[in-house]
């Protein structure tokens, strides 16, 4: 999905770079690192190597990053809170729409950056499950959740008796799980298009089943 902005990670930045150069040095070191991570693995990156990369001395980077590990946390932080921006910019901008298009808003939002850079978010989802402790997780997960539930009610059309929190629990589930899992064991980039398909599917079924008036006379675009 107001999922307050994502918690902080659990090792955070040293200092939060606030001039723009600052930020353009720090954006290099985080950018460096996700090549690297890319390219080698997490276990292979030293930081001597982020800062080669990154064209930044030594101390610039611990001027902004304690460790790694910290640099790691922050790079899945940072692109965690801005698709969580995006979710809630879709929220906003459908709001009254039907349902059926504001999760479809959605779903395209959630999803957009790790199909765009599926290399790059297979590497950082593997190393989500190295850096991030459980109450990080569990903060942001239900972040998540919160802005599922929140679009599922932007629209007066969501039933009255039906379970809410839990159709954005499973929601996000779904969502979450569905990409996640694809990029982590599939050989080869998926297919953006068969994924938004079996997403639709997945979401639309499930919440056709929750609120079956929001979607009867609904026709998709195919």
């Amino acid at each position: 999905m107001k999922p307050a902005p994502p918690s902080a990670p659990d090792r955070p930045q040293r200092r939060k770079p606030a001039q723009s150069r600052a930020r353009a040095t720090a954006h290099a070191i985080r950018e460096a690192f996700v090549q690297l991570l890319v390219e080698k693995g997490y276990d292979k990156v030293s930081i001597r190597q982020v800062i080669a990369l990154a064209g930044v001395g030594i101390g610039s980077f611990y001027e902004y990053f304690s460790s790694k590990e910290a640099l790691a946390a922050v790079c899945i932080h940072l692109r965690v809170k801005e698709i969580a921006a995006a979710m809630s910019a879709s929220i906003d901008a459908t709001r009254g729409q039907p349902l059926p298009d504001r999760v479809d808003a959605l779903l395209q939002a959630q999803c957009a950056a790790p199909l765009a850079e599926p290399e790059q978010w297979t590497a950082l989802f593997l190393l989500e499950r190295k850096v991030s402790g459980v109450e990080a997780f569990r903060s942001l997960y239900a972040e998540y959740v919160q802005l599922w539930e929140e679009a599922l009610s932007a629209g007066g059309d969501w039933p009255s008796g039906a379970a809410i929190a839990e159709a954005a629990f499973a929601a996000h589930a779904m969502t979450y799980s569905l990409v996640s899992q694809l990029l982590m064991t599939s050989a080869r980039p998926p297919d953006p298009q068969a994924m938004q398909r079996m997403l639709r599917t997945a979401v639309h079924g499930y919440l056709s089943v929750m609120a079956p008036l929001a979607y009867r006379m609904h026709r998709f675009d195919t």
